[in-house]
């Protein structure tokens, strides 16, 4: 046992303390939720006519109170994530079911939260709703049917087609269908399918971890037990848990020399969220013999590209979707989000041309396209690569070009470069501490940007006051913890602190 878990079991660290630890900031985020999280506002949702959570959120001090609780629950389950660094060192510390029964502990609550950080889980059920009335969430937007707003689905979405595969829909459709329109049932079943999706990313992380020769429970702390993740997945409802899932046991299975299982799990991640798709080349290179010759790649390029166009074409067959979501992945521009470096060239430039009497959104179209092609030329560049030596670090820089040129950019994607450059090889220390940061950074300003607060409130004061709590108790955690400055001191790692 190194001398860190010994010091910190001295200060009262222990792994039933950071479990009930992170539990305990779970329900503060969770009873936050009930004022400052997406609220369903449908006239068939029976917690909208409520007047317990109407209070959280009509009356200021309920909208102060929540906003307290939300950053201190956040910055406490950040703290239990840090503290338990030291005990994923080695497998002597922490078995494989204790770190589950830990994670288990620390999301437990947010299974009864108000959606936090994201109300995209509103939209997942949006185009449920369309497909359900005969419309196709690939060819129009969230507002061809009316009452898409009272929804609470973001107008990002209202006339942009869906950035989601066939599978994923098709189990919006039957989610929408079962909680009869009510949301608090759809969000609940929704939320259900993300923590299949967490599960799912567990196992698989600590199975392609093994045969990567990484340590699995390292892994698992880095991707699955980080807050953001947790929050975003569990909190949020999102579907990225399930599309994470499907492409690490899409690598694991190609490991295994297994291709037809390997595309097929490959093929039901490209069903939930299309992008992966651009994993397929580097699926090819797990399975490469000992000939890397151009020839040789390309002939296991074509074999992998016929299974996985069989899954697709089967998985279109039964949706009924086809392949609408082709298309549909290379107009996202259409949803440009102005924080994305992309997104904002694209709206400067189209500004520009609009001033000068030319077609602004053209000009967007033409500059998002103009940058797709760049990050498609990095991919083809990535899998023709001369070292192939570790194909899922490749993968990981190609997803992460695709990512940082698209036209929108949205802080759970950064957790799709995260898991897969932590997969791919072991970091170092300086690399881990940024990952911390970087993941804490993220979660402040998501949790000022996603509050929802009513308008008759002054929205603008209530986020400066949730940025300055957040940014304040994210600095005491850091600066002045004890505990937290002692696992995050020193440039060794925790194995090695003295």
């Amino acid at each position: 046992m190194s001398l860190l878990v010994h010091k910190l079991m001295r200060r009262g660290v222990s792994l039933k303390a950071l479990g009930w630890q992170g539990f305990a900031a779970s329900v503060l985020i969770t009873v936050a939720s009930w004022g400052i999280g997406w609220f369903p506002r449908s006239q068939l949702s029976p917690l909208a006519r409520s007047g317990f959570f109407v209070e959280f959120r009509t009356e200021a001090w309920g909208v102060i109170s929540c906003i307290i609780l939300m950053a201190a629950g956040l910055a406490w389950l950040t703290r239990a994530w840090i503290l338990a660094r030291p005990l994923v060192d080695t497998a002597e510390l922490i078995s494989t079911r204790q770190l589950a029964q830990l994670f288990v502990k620390w999301s437990a609550p947010l299974m009864f939260s108000f959606p936090i950080l994201s109300r995209d889980v509103y939209s997942y059920l949006a185009q449920g709703r369309m497909l359900h009335a005969d419309k196709s969430p690939y060819h129009e937007g969230i507002s061809a049917l009316p009452g898409w707003f009272e929804g609470g689905s973001d107008g990002l979405w209202a006339q942009s087609p869906s950035p989601y595969g066939p599978f994923f829909l098709v189990l919006s459709r039957i989610i929408y269908f079962v909680s009869n329109g009510v949301p608090e049932i759809g969000v609940g079943l929704l939320r259900i399918t993300a923590l299949l999706g967490v599960i799912g990313c567990f196992h698989f992380t600590a199975k392609l971890a093994k045969k990567m020769g990484q340590n699995p429970n390292w892994a698992n702390w880095a991707i699955v037990g980080n807050p953001l993740f947790l929050l975003t997945m569990i909190g949020g409802a999102h579907n990225d848990a399930l599309m994470i899932a499907g492409v690490f046991s899409a690598f694991a299975l190609a490991y295994d020399r297994r291709p037809l299982a390997a595309t097929l799990a490959l093929a039901i991640a490209v069903s939930v969220k299309p992008i992966v798709l651009l994993v397929l080349p580097f699926i090819g290179l797990i399975l490469l013999g000992r000939d890397t010759s151009l020839r040789a790649k390309c002939m296991v390029w074509l074999k992998v590209l016929c299974y996985c166009l069989i899954w697709l074409t089967i998985i279109g067959a039964v949706t009924n979707l086809w392949f609408g979501w082709l298309p549909a992945m290379f107009t996202a521009g259409d949803a440009a989000f102005p924080y994305a470096p992309v997104g904002l060239t694209g709206w400067l430039l189209g500004l520009l041309v609009g001033v000068l009497g030319g077609s602004a959104s053209q000009t967007q179209s033409i500059v998002v396209f103009i940058f797709q092609l760049v990050s498609v030329a990095i991919v083809a560049w990535l899998a023709l690569a001369k070292d192939i030596s570790r194909p899922v670090r490749l993968a990981a820089w190609a997803l992460s070009a695709v990512i940082l040129l698209a036209p929108i950019i949205q802080p759970w994607y950064i957790l799709w470069m995260i898991a897969l450059f932590a997969i791919s090889h072991r970091v170092s220390w300086s690399s881990e501490k940024l990952m911390i940061y970087l993941a804490s950074l993220i979660l402040v300003v998501v949790f000022v940007d996603q509050l929802s607060i009513e308008q008759w409130h002054i929205v603008w004061l209530m986020r400066v006051f949730a940025a300055v709590l957040a940014v304040g108790l994210f600095a005491v955690l850091f600066r002045f913890d004890p505990k937290t400055r002692t696992v995050l001191s020193g440039d060794t790692g925790p194995a090695s602190i003295q």
